[in-house]
């Protein structure tokens, strides 16, 4: 047979690429079209091959789509680092990596950048901010990673925009990744108009064509900053020269649509591939960056005032058992919110659960309706009118009546954003409330359309989830409700308390940004808790270290590391038991095992789910996990079994 062996990466369950062949050489990088079974497909080049030793002869490329490589082999070889280690399909992650019509075997589209305007003047540095930018322009041309730990509003994005146009001096590009689209927005609007320099913006916010003339200018060189969310880790940036992550600690950067990875965690390595700096930025560090940082693989750079000059905003705590809530706002919270909107101020109020109520009840025989797909209890919508679960999406109505024992009036226990909304528009009916949660953001562009007025400075009141909790810079915000503390407080996982103080202080952060003093209101029944002191205390440093004794102590991360087996199949027993062989052959590979056993929800979405934990030493874990493989879409009969290193939850 004349002609070339190639290899190529396809999607699927392959740990590696297939061979085919071609009447002349490829390069690594490029996209090809290539027979899968009875189907066409697009894969990615990984480079020449061989003859296999199959007898089933090697089937030719169909046709190779790009002359020069779309993807470089930094990415290919950071994807491959990162099926390694988190047994993955490098398939899967190299065509993850580009945009939905370069996936599909599209023309590549021509690359479009954004012009920044320049305006630097004007802008106050802090002492603090020259001595982090120092440090990490002394360390450009070099791998080195550092947590930029500022309190909120110390000014980490105008260090951000001061290292960029270090880079830039040096004809490099840079990565900056945003953990929420919604964030994206307001730091590119910044970071535009001081830029001397084209910058462009990726997330799945844009349409697709926009995405992918992003990605080709990224690619191409012609973009000397790349903003955008975890997906634009993967895209090749010829002249990388600075990694920046803002709010490093955020769970969106651990990707769960297809293979789960952690876009924070793969920058450092691509930083380390690159030899260039990697700044890990936030308030509330995640434990394991903050551990890295106490062991010295991270350099700690701190900035532990407000650029303003303004004192952190003032915590107290309003004890709901006495000052008991109405439809989710205390005496004491409405107080607080009509002393702010007589001074032309702004007040928001945060809960993290969308909806009007979490509960519907019957209190003549007790009946309350269960989602049928999942063990979990729908929630009472307004707008849309119906029950909603918001686990499986599944929707029905709601009745007029109690199924169970005909009585006329069901009662809608606790409290959502919708409301709190209509409650304070009852209480405050001049006053605009602005409802930003992911139902009032669905549409395009509805996200920066709320915050309009806002921004402007309109006198409001903001009711909202996490969506609002960081990232925002509000000029006439003074003072944030706290709704409901205890969903925090009594969390299931191990890092709850870490998760809810990182909320916490991120939403607190929101307050009192400029002129004057912020004021923080906390709701709880439970003002007793051992935490809240530390809270309270806005010391993040001491409620790390207390954090971390507890998770050495009970042998959680970053004491140690996991990995979870989740299983899910159509009935508790099989599921179970799919789960059991892999167990037993983990534990003779000498790594601790918890399972199996249900999950924390175990029927959701129609299927019943069962998982392990297994925990132990990372490179001792890996090799056990190694040894009890394949994890590529595995399957014990009819029940799927998935593997995730290093996850950001138990659930």
């Amino acid at each position: 047979m004349t002609g070339f062996f190639i290899q190529v990466f396809v999607p699927g369950p392959f740990s590696g690429p297939l061979t085919y062949t071609s009447p002349s050489t490829i390069e690594a990088g490029c996209r090809v079209q290539v027979p899968l079974g009875h189907r066409e497909v697009i894969g990615i080049v990984a480079g020449p091959g061989q003859a296999s030793d199959h007898h089933d002869p090697a089937k030719p490329i169909t046709a190779c789509l790009d002359e020069i490589p779309i993807l470089d082999m930094p990415i290919m070889a950071l994807t491959e680092f990162a099926a390694r280690y988190y047994f993955a399909a490098p398939g899967d992650l190299l065509l993850g990596a580009l945009p939905k019509p370069l996936r599909a075997g599209k023309p590549r589209p021509k690359p479009l950048t954004i012009e920044g305007q320049g305006l630097t003047s004007g802008v106050h540095r802090t002492d603090a901010q020259y001595l982090a930018c120092e440090a990490i322009t002394d360390a450009l041309g070099s791998f080195q990673p550092f947590l930029l730990q500022g309190v909120t509003g110390s000014g980490k994005t105008q260090v951000f925009i001061d290292l960029m146009h270090a880079v830039i001096g040096r004809q490099q590009q840079i990565l900056l990744l945003i953990p929420e689209i919604g964030l994206t927005g307001r730091i590119a609007e910044r970071i535009g108009e001081q830029l001397s320099g084209h910058y462009q913006v990726m997330h799945s916010g844009r349409t697709p064509v926009e995405r992918a003339r992003a990605f080709m200018a990224a690619r191409d060189g012609l973009c000397d900053v790349l903003i955008g969310t975890r997906s634009c880790l993967l895209t090749p940036l010829p002249r990388l020269g600075l990694i920046l992550i803002d709010e490093e600690h955020d769970s969106s950067y651990k990707n769960l649509d297809g293979p789960r990875y952690s876009a924070r965690d793969l920058a450092v390595m691509r930083a380390k591939q690159a030899s260039c700096p990697v700044i890990l930025a936030s308030a509330t560090p995640a434990l394991e960056t903050w551990e890295r940082a106490n062991q010295g693989h991270y350099q700690r750079l701190r900035l532990p005032a407000r650029a303003s000059g303004i004192d952190p905003p003032q915590l107290s705590l309003i004890d709901a058992r006495t000052d008991r809530p109405v439809d989710g706002l205390t005496q004491a919270a409405r107080h607080a919110i009509e002393r702010t909107l007589a001074r032309d101020e702004q007040a928001l109020v945060f809960l993290n659960r969308r909806g009007y109520a979490p509960v519907l009840y019957c209190a003549d025989c007790g009946w309350s309706p269960v989602c049928k797909h999942c063990d979990s209890k729908p929630a009472v919508h307004h707008h849309p009118h119906t029950l909603w679960c918001h686990h499986c999406d599944a929707r029905q109505a709601i009745p007029r009546q109690c199924p169970s024992c005909g009585h006329p009036e069901l009662m809608r226990l606790g409290e959502g954003t919708e409301r709190l909304a209509d409650r304070l528009t009852q209480l405050f009916p001049s006053t605009p409330v602005i409802r930003v949660d992911r139902d009032s953001t669905v549409r395009k562009r509805a996200f920066e359309t709320l915050l309009e007025p806002v921004i402007a400075g309109t006198p409001c009141i903001l009711v909202g989830t996490q969506m609002l909790a960081k990232g925002h810079d509000f000029d006439r915000l003074t003072t944030v409700i706290v709704a409901d503390a205890d969903q925090g407080l009594l969390g299931t996982d191990f890092r709850s308390i870490e998760h809810f103080s990182q909320l916490l202080t991120q939403v607190s952060g929101r307050a009192g940004r400029r002129d004057i003093q912020g004021n923080v209101l906390i709701q709880t029944h439970r003002p007793d808790s051992p935490w809240f002191p530390l809270i309270l205390s806005q010391d993040y440093d001491a409620l790390a270290d207390a954090m971390l004794a507890e998770r050495q102590h009970m042998g959680w991360p970053p004491a140690t590391h996991l990995a979870v087996i989740r299983a899910r199949g159509s009935d508790a027993e099989s599921t179970l038991q799919a789960l059991a062989p892999i167990a037993r052959k983990l534990r003779l590979e000498g790594v601790n095992v918890l399972g199996p056993a249900p999950a924390p929800m175990e029927r959701r979405n129609r299927q019943f789910h069962g998982q392990c934990v297994v925990v132990g030493e990372r490179n001792q874990l890996h090799r056990a996990l190694q040894a009890t493989g394949p994890w590529l879409y595995r399957r014990a009969g009819k029940v799927l079994i998935q593997l995730d290193v290093d996850p950001w939850d138990l659930w």
